[in-house]
Order: structure tokens, then sequence, then C-alpha cells
């Protein structure tokens, strides 16, 4: 039986805000999904509603509560999940824009993102505690990795946090280093292994991460990038050697290979 990913952070990186990150390139083409059985008034009606609220809320000098901000858009008839996939990224985009048109400081764009960030952390504690209820044979053990030369967490726990909401198990290593991440390998058989992406200069980085995986594992598991990274470097897949580069994230489950489940993991 092979072990599985426990439900930890290897680091504790405090959100770093740069103008790629509040793109949060993972999850655009889910963007609005939430509302697709509306007609496209009332869509772009609520959303831009729930968006603005939620700015507000998380721009408001005096405080922020996120528990208070969750149970807002979940008064408005919002899964969870939506909350995440949809209006948290979206959020981050409108963020970026205030930042690229000078309507908000770096130090507000970086406090008003760390406030997303709070918004999925709660999210995620609660599927996680939800997770680990259930058999190790009805989740995928999944990897997901962000290289200590790279810092957009927001994208990258969002992901984390979409992940366990569908049941997978995920361990999630920010700023990991070369050490994390041999470390996470010989600790654990993945089903996945994930690297989440923003800055060209983190793809050379990843490449060593990825021989290191092809070397020293036996029955690799599929080795996917996604991220920011997609739209600024048309060669991230060849200079890396994953399997696949993409920003889709169902695509990416499809390349798993249930029966990796059963695997046992050998490393040096």
């Amino acid at each position: 039986m092979s072990r599985r990913p426990n439900h930890r952070q290897t680091s504790d990186a405090q959100p770093l805000a740069f103008k790629g990150m509040f793109q949060v390139g993972d999850l655009a083409n889910r963007v609005i999904s939430v509302l697709r059985e509306r007609s496209m008034a009332e869509r772009a009606l609520l959303c831009d509603s729930l968006v603005d609220r939620l700015l507000t809320a998380i721009s408001d000098p005096r405080g922020f509560d996120a528990e208070a901000a969750l149970e807002m858009l979940r008064a408005a008839h919002l899964p969870d999940i939506d909350i995440i996939s949809c209006y948290i990224p979206e959020t981050a985009r409108h963020l970026g824009c205030r930042w690229d048109q000078s309507e908000m400081s770096f130090a507000q764009v970086t406090t008003a993102s760390a406030r997303l960030q709070d918004m999925v952390r709660v999210l995620s504690s609660d599927w996680s505690e939800r997770n680990a209820r259930r058999s190790a044979s009805d989740q995928l053990g999944v990897l997901l990795v962000m290289c200590e030369n790279d810092n957009h967490t927001l994208g990258c726990t969002s992901i984390a946090a979409s992940l366990r909401h569908d049941g997978h198990s995920v361990r999630l290593i920010l700023s990991a280093t070369p050490l994390d991440f041999r470390k996470a390998l010989r600790q654990d058989w993945y089903d996945l292994i994930m690297f989440s992406c923003a800055r060209p200069q983190a793809l050379e980085t990843i490449a060593e991460f990825v021989k290191h995986a092809r070397t020293s594992i036996r029955n690799v598991p599929p080795l996917i990038m996604g991220g920011l990274v997609l739209t600024q470097s048309v060669d991230a897949k060849d200079r890396t050697g994953v399997d696949l580069a993409t920003n889709d994230l169902q695509l990416a489950l499809k390349l798993c290979d249930t029966r990796a489940v059963g695997k046992r993991l050998v490393a040096e």
C-alpha cells in the first residue's frame, strides 16, 4: 500500500505582489462558470456586483474578516468551489488592473491579495479535514510545487484548494528548494506532480526538479506545469521537460493514471 501525501505546507512564505501574480492564469478559463445557467445580462450583473463587494471588503483599511467575506458570497447562493475558482481569481485580476492604472498602491495591493489568500486558506482547511476522513483509494495524491525563485502564491494555493475540494490529497510546497523537493519525493508516493510557475526565471529550477524526478523514481507519475509563464514562454514545456504544459486543470488530471495508486516510490 502506498503512503499518501499529507495536507501540510512545507513553507509558509508570505504572498508577495507583482503584476503578473494577479492574472492568476491557472484558473482564467473557469472564470464565471458558476453563472452558466443565467442569461448573459444576469451573469455580468451578478458577477460585477459580487466582485465589487469583495474588492471593497479586501481593500478596507479598517480590517478584514475572511469568514465574513465568505459568508457574504455564500449569501448570494454561491457554492464554495465557485468562490475559489471564479470570484477570488476575478477579484485578483481586478487588483492587478487597479495597480496597473495606479488606482492602488503596492502596499494596498499586497494587503488585499493577502486577504484573498486568507479566504483560500479558510476554504482549503475545511476541505482538507473532510478529505482526511476519506479512504485513500478514493483520492489522488498530488504534489504541487512552486519554486523558491517564484512568488505567485495566490494562484498556487487556489489550485491546491480546488484539488482538495474535488477530494484529492495535496501536498503543497511554496518557495521550494531542491532539498525540499528531494525530501518530498523520498517521503511519499504521488500520482501526479504539478509545478505552478509565473516567471520564466523559474523554468531552470523546474527543469532541475523534473530531471531529478525522472532519475530517482521508478514509474514516474505525470509531470505537469501550469501558470502565467505559459503566456510568456512558448517553449516552456521543452525547456523544463515536463509531460504537459497547460492551464487546464481538468486536462492535467486526465493524464493521471489512477492505477498508479498502488505503485511504490523508489528514490535515492
